[in-house]
């Protein structure tokens, strides 16, 4: 059989936990009361509860540890149980002891005559008292009299108004401070605050998610719009040059070319021409004419002429005096030297090699950059989630302040840029990737929402790229629970006490507890005004 539990109040009186009673729809009700509750420690409450139980065609439980609520319980034949879950009983009344000895006087063994002068001795000595009393009373009363009349007519007393005037307003200043006191406590301070502990459960995200700077998050797709910061800083290392170089002036000379083709030929500038095993290069184009038949040159062909400057390879004396034919690698043409050559000069000269260079590489390949993560990192800053795999560095090819055979007159240095980058994901496109995915996971469940949408604990791993297309696998953990309106507690909360808030709200599904904490202390019911109702959900988690 169902039972109805009523809690109550401290502030509750006989009659309301009456009406209670009578507004149960269950035949058997369990009363749960406070600790030492005055309105039941008395006997003719308690008998009241008793018979508006009988009245009502239903039976009550106390459900109390208290002996003397259990004792007076049993005077009305009302069952008491120490729980909800406990069977109720009546309790035992306590047998009054008497002390068995001889302080009480049996009337019944003194003479009739004894008994009768003893109540004239008692009588009469009364009577006399009482005169002597009222005598003194009448003395007493008349000398107060006199003196009250001598100090009238000698010192009569002439009224204050400054000071009637003073406690007037003090008295009409507190009343008018009480009233206002009373219409802030009874209308304005009441406030309530309930709290929910509400279950929920741990929901994992963990997706391999695509990400893209110029795209759109979709959760659908599993693309994440990112966003890609650099960070550029200069490295290089300085070296001495070890090679050795005539750096002196270039020996110049004229050069005549002759074609015994029918057809001109053009010879291209920097053709090489050698005398000697010594090279030289022409310095500009030259075109000479094709042959022509004439019986005075021999074999009736006279080749067409032309001429150019030519420059020596290298610096140096040494290519000086050259004289003569030279040979050039272009069909139907010979060139000599009109005149020998001349201008060489000789200086020895500190360059730059190319194993200088390539050792110089090699120590600037090991030159870092001390916290240029942590900068580029932090750069990003607390509005976006940094993925930390997808930083890398990136070198320039070193550049040399003087190039391979190029005269050195002091150190030389050999530079290369350092260019940091990563990637990271707005807290905002991650909060709506995240909560997209939760939602797909609790699409079809009834009345859930979430309640932790885990983007706090959102890490990242086995970031990869390859060519444009850049992924990471994403993993968080959510909290999803009961979807409980704000709104639809405090409609409930309104208006109730501490009690019936709990039997109300504990009934909605997935709550695990609740509380009422109540402000200033004197208020012991939740205020009508849903305003001043705050809701406070605590969540309690589930594996």
């Amino acid at each position: 059989m169902n039972k109805d539990v009523i809690y109550i109040d401290v502030e509750d009186d006989i009659t309301t936990i009456i009406s209670k009673i009578k507004a149960s729809k269950e035949r058997i009700i369990a009363l749960v009361p406070p600790r030492r509750i005055g309105v039941l420690q008395s006997a003719v409450n308690i008998r009241l509860l008793a018979r508006a139980a009988t009245s009502a065609d239903k039976r009550i439980v106390l459900i109390t540890n208290d002996s003397v609520l259990a004792g007076l319980a049993a005077t009305a034949k009302i069952p008491i149980a120490k729980t909800l879950q406990s069977k109720p009983e009546i309790a035992e009344i306590p047998v009054l002891k008497v002390d068995d000895d001889n302080d009480v006087i049996d009337g019944g063994k003194l003479a009739v005559g004894d008994m009768a002068d003893s109540a004239k001795r008692s009588k009469k000595s009364d009577e006399d008292s009482a005169v002597d009393d009222a005598i003194a009373d009448a003395n007493k009363k008349e000398s107060k009299g006199l003196d009250s009349l001598k100090k009238m007519v000698k010192k009569p007393k002439v009224p204050d108004f400054n000071t009637f005037r003073k406690k007037f307003l003090l008295i009409g200043g507190g009343a008018l401070l009480l009233i206002v006191f009373l219409v802030w406590a009874i209308w304005f301070a009441p406030h309530a605050t309930v709290v929910i502990s509400a279950k929920t459960t741990s929901m994992t995200v963990s997706d391999t998610v695509s990400l893209n700077e110029t795209a759109t998050t979709s959760a659908k797709s599993n693309v994440i719009k990112s966003v890609k910061k650099e960070l550029a800083k200069e490295v290089s290392v300085e070296f001495s040059a070890t090679g050795k170089k005539n750096v002196g002036e270039k020996a110049t000379g004229v050069v005549v070319f002759k074609n015994v083709s029918p057809d001109s030929v053009t010879i291209a500038a920097g053709t090489i021409l050698k005398n000697s095993g010594l090279s030289y290069t022409l310095n500009s184009s030259v075109t000479v004419p094709g042959g022509s038949y004439q019986r005075n040159c021999p074999g009736y062909i006279c080749p067409g002429s032309a001429s150019g400057v030519i420059t020596a390879s290298e610096g140096g004396a040494q290519y000086n005096a050259a004289t003569g034919s030279m040979s050039i690698s272009v069909d139907d043409i010979s060139a000599s030297l009109r005149s020998a050559t001349s201008g060489g000069t000789d200086k020895t000269a500190t360059v730059v090699t190319a194993s200088d260079i390539e050792s110089a590489k090699s120590k600037l390949s090991e030159k870092k950059i001390d916290g240029l993560k942590e900068q580029l990192l932090s750069s990003f800053g607390d509005s976006a989630t940094v993925i930390t795999e997808s930083y890398v560095e990136n070198r320039s090819d070193p550049n040399s302040s003087v190039a391979v055979d190029g005269e050195a007159t002091g150190a030389v240095t050999l530079k290369s840029t350092i260019t940091a980058s990563a990637l990271a994901i707005d807290k905002n496109e991650l909060k709506n990737f995240v909560e997209a995915k939760l939602k797909e996971e609790i699409s079809g469940k009834k009345s859930q929402r979430i309640y932790d949408n885990g983007v706090s604990k959102v890490a990242f791993s086995q970031f990869s790229k390859a060519h444009n297309t850049q992924t990471v696998r994403l993993t968080t953990n959510g909290k999803v629970g009961p979807d409980i309106k704000e709104a639809s507690v405090k409609d409930q909360a309104k208006g109730k006490s501490y009690g019936e808030v709990q039997s109300a709200i504990e009934s909605i599904e997935g709550v695990e507890d609740v509380d009422v904490k109540f402000s200033p202390f004197w208020v012991k019911s939740v205020p009508k005004d849903i305003n001043k109702i705050n809701v406070e959900f605590k969540i309690k988690d589930v594996k």
